[in-house]
Order: structure tokens, then C-alpha cells, then sequence
């Protein structure tokens, strides 16, 4: 008789005790291999060409996913371009349809008081969402469920010739801003509410402890549940000075968001790895987190610049996030690309980064061993050169940040997906649009038994 995906829950529940528990030879076995979900959107902004790139999948509904999925300006010579986001519901992957995108947000164009025409570069969102008809573990409804918040930086630029900015700015002429939108779902629709922008000396910044860090945005991967409040990987300033939050180092660390008087906040930060300041040059950006098997957390970031560039790094926190410690650490070990940190569908966890010596063009998985002490060999995501040729203007493609979900689709099973985008590195200077330019959508396969995200009916 075929088990249940509930069944398979139940039972590790009773057979493991308090908590979930390793299971020896639980393995990640393959990925699939498929063709951009989204390349364009079938309404471009005015006056512009766009493509769809980095987004960020997460559940909504028992049978029903979502995706959060940035554009990018095509054909003008600036790098990380973007132009808002767009939400699309799905039930199964190759079920994404371009035309039902809901628009969240665009770029914005203004003259500010000096008479300085200037653009708002809007850049990707990610955040937490508890999706409708969510159980408590007492199997009472989630207090909380269809609703979820999503945050994002933007950059505020002197608007250049036909409508494009310089990078060059960055560090004398550029405006950080932090949105913070509240999302909302029912059986019939999607929405936002408008949102909360931070900015200069009044940054966005936790209620409680760790009020004193200026939060700017969001890690690579949607919050973990805790309770009725949601765990959220998030980089903050390199101190406690929010007039210098634009230059200082990043640090990485993990916000409690909780739900009051209708909208999700952070209430708590903990730093979790600082970066290096006065004259150091190692910052930590793009964090991940996932809650293990034992009800433990880990935690990785992205280290730049300096002696981290390309290391791997791995802490664990066994008092739910309050203190933390260094669990693996592995120089040399990736590409110089982002990195996560996420869990299959049997709750193996991995990290998915570029591969050493492939910078961007070769995407590989390193799942940690039973212990949590190590790397286990890489699985092969996806070899760009192999397969898609030399990059036409190159001279690398760029398939980068990696971020995984386990959702429960239209079947009713749970599936683990992996979401990537992929551009020719030409595409910053100019050039035109590549056939592989777009996001892709993947499906990760593991052999153990089933570890459901979020309890339903």
C-alpha cells in the first residue's frame, strides 16, 4: 500500500521522538535539467525591454505556490539594472503562465530638490509568507496564515542619457532606501499593500533586541517558521551608525519578525558573523537559514572580498537562533557567486553555489554529511559552458543566486525546487538578450522520507 506523504510525516515524528532525527543514508540523488520558466514579461514597462531573472519561490496556499521574480533592464551598459518584481502562482512547474504576473513594483523616475533628475532602481524581494490554511502544531489554524511580508533594497541614482545610472556613484551620489510591503492571499487573489520605505538616519531596525543594527535587506532565502513568528536571514550595517550604513561593511545575522496590529515586523536581531571594520575589507551579505532535522538552525553567507571570497562557512545555533558557532568552514571551496543554504524534500540540507574555477557559468550542490561536519562530494546542478555554449559577449555567463523551497503543488506532494537565473555577463555592458537568458525553475529529487515544510488539513 503506498504511504502517504502525511503517513511518512507522522511517522518519523513518532519514530524519531522530540523533533525530527538524522537518518542515516538519506541522499540527494539528482536535478533536473530545464529550460528558462520566465524570460520576458508580456507587458514591459514604458520605454524599456525587460527579462525576467533572480526570484524566490515560496508556498501560499496547501496546493499552491508562488514565485517572486525580478526584472532586469536589458540593453543599456550598467550591471544589476533591475526593475521591480512580479509575483506569479503556480500548482505545478511547468504550469508558470508570463501572462498572469501580478505586478508588485516598478522603478521610479523623480527630480529631486536640487533639480537633479534621478532613477529608483528597485531590486529583488524576498521575506516570509504563512501560507492559507496553515496548522499549528496543535492543529489549531495559524493565527497568521495568508499573509507574509517581503523586503527589498533599492538605490536611488542620478539618471544618465537615455535613462540609465553609473555605478560609479555609488559611493558619493547614491540614496539606499529598505521596503518593507505586506502581502496578503485568499482563494481568489494576491495583493500588496503599499510599503514602508527606511531610509538615511532612520533605518529600518528590529523593536526589541538588536535594535541598534540597521537592517537593510534580506538574505537569498525565504524566512524559516518559529511559532507564530517567522525567521528571517537578513545583513545589516558593519555598527551601530546609521549614517554610514551605505559604506560600511555588511554583517549577517537572523531577524524575528512577529505579526502586530496587522503588519509583520522585525522585533529581534542577532548578528551572526561581522564584517571587518576600520580599513578591513571582508563583508558577509546574502545570508540563508534552515531549520535541521534535530530542530537545530544553520546559518551561511556569502563572505566578499579578501580571504573569504571563495570560502564556505556554516554556523549552527542549538538555542534557536540566540548564540551561534562556527560549524564548517572550507576555504577555497566555491566561486566567487552567492551561495545558500537549503534543505531537500527529506530535509537533507545543501548548499548550491558556483563551482571553484567557474565563475557563475557552473552551478554544483554540496549536501553536509549525517554530522553536519563536512561537505559530501558536489552534484552536478547545471554546466552553462557545456551546455549553452561560449557566452556571446561573455566572457562568462552569469547562472547565479541559487535559492531552494520545498512546496507542496497541485498533486498534493511535496516538491523541492531550485530557482537560478541565467544572463550572458554581456548583458551588463549592453548586449542583447541571449535564448537562455531568463529564470529557471528545477526540481531537486532526495531519497529519504518526507519533511513537510507546513502543516495542512
Amino acid at each position: 500500500m503506498r504511504t502517504s506523504t502525511r503517513d511518512r510525516f507522522f511517522w518519523r515524528l513518532g519514530h524519531c521522538g522530540h523533533g525530527f532525527g538524522y537518518i542515516p543514508g538519506m541522499a540527494i540523488t539528482h536535478v533536473t535539467s530545464n529550460p528558462p520558466r520566465l524570460v520576458e514579461p508580456v507587458e514591459h514597462p514604458p520605454g524599456e525591454r525587460c527579462c525576467y531573472g533572480v526570484a524566490f519561490p515560496f508556498q501560499v496556499a496547501p496546493k499552491l505556490a508562488a514565485v517572486l521574480c525580478c526584472l532586469r533592464n536589458e540593453g543599456y551598459p550598467a550591471g544589476d539594472f533591475e526593475n521591480g518584481s512580479d509575483v506569479f502562482l503556480f500548482d505545478r512547474l511547468d504550469g508558470i503562465d508570463p501572462a498572469g504576473a501580478v505586478p508588485i513594483v516598478r522603478n521610479d523616475k523623480y527630480v529631486d530638490e536640487k533639480g537633479v533628475r534621478r532613477i529608483v532602481i528597485h531590486y529583488p524581494i524576498v521575506g516570509g509568507f504563512v501560507p492559507l490554511g496553515a496548522l499549528r502544531d496543535d492543529d489549531t489554524s495559524h493565527p497568521h496564515a495568508g499573509t507574509g511580508f517581503g523586503v527589498s533594497e533599492s538605490w536611488s541614482f542620478p539618471l544618465l542619457g537615455k535613462g540609465h545610472y553609473s555605478k560609479s556613484h555609488k559611493k558619493t551620489k547614491m540614496i539606499r532606501r529598505t521596503s518593507v510591503y505586506q502581502f496578503t492571499y485568499d482563494t481568489h487573489f494576491f495583493l500588496t499593500e503599499d510599503s514602508d520605505v527606511y531610509e538615511g538616519d532612520a533605518p529600518l531596525r528590529a523593536s526589541e533586541k538588536g535594535s541598534e543594527w540597521a537592517l537593510i535587506w534580506q538574505g537569498l532565502k525565504q524566512a524559516v517558521p518559529d511559532g507564530d513568528d517567522l525567521l528571517n536571514p537578513i545583513y545589516t550595517t558593519g555598527g551601530d551608525n546609521p549614517g554610514t550604513w551605505v559604506s560600511d561593511p555588511m554583517s549577517s545575522g537572523v531577524a524575528r519578525w512577529r505579526r502586530e496590529d496587522g503588519k509583520w515586523r522585525p522585533v529581534t536581531y542577532v548578528p551572526v558573523v561581522l564584517g571587518e571594520p576600520d580599513g578591513g575589507n571582508a563583508s558577509w551579505m546574502e545570508p540563508s537559514l534552515v531549520r535541521d532535522l534535530d530542530g537545530s538552525l544553520l546559518f551561511s553567507a556569502r563572505g566578499v572580498y579578501g580571504e573569504v571570497n571563495n570560502l564556505i562557512r556554516v554556523w549552527r545555533s542549538t538555542d534557536n537562533g540566540e548564540s551561534w558557532e562556527v560549524q564548517i568552514e572550507k576555504p577555497n571551496a566555491r566561486g566567487q557567486g552567492p551561495v545558500t543554504l537549503n534543505q531537500a524534500v527529506d530535509g537533507t540540507p545543501y548548499l548550491v553555489c558556483n563551482k571553484l574555477g567557474h565563475e557563475r557559468d557552473w552551478l554544483v550542490i554540496h549536501p553536509l554529511n549525517d554530522e553536519r561536519t563536512d561537505l559530501l562530494p558536489e552534484i552536478l546542478v547545471r554546466n552553462a559552458i557545456e551546455e549553452f555554449g561560449p557566452p556571446p559577449k561573455g566572457p562568462v555567463w552569469f547562472m547565479d543566486h541559487p535559492n531552494g523551497e520545498t512546496l507542496r503543488l497541485g498533486d498534493g506532494e511535496w516538491h523541492h525546487v531550485l530557482s537560478y537565473r541565467n544572463m550572458d555577463r554581456g548583458e551588463h555592458s549592453g548586449s542583447a538578450p541571449t535564448p537562455y537568458t531568463g529564470h529557471y525553475l528545477e526540481e531537486v529529487f532526495s531519497d529519504g522520507p518526507v519533511r513537510p515544510v507546513w502543516r495542512f488539513d
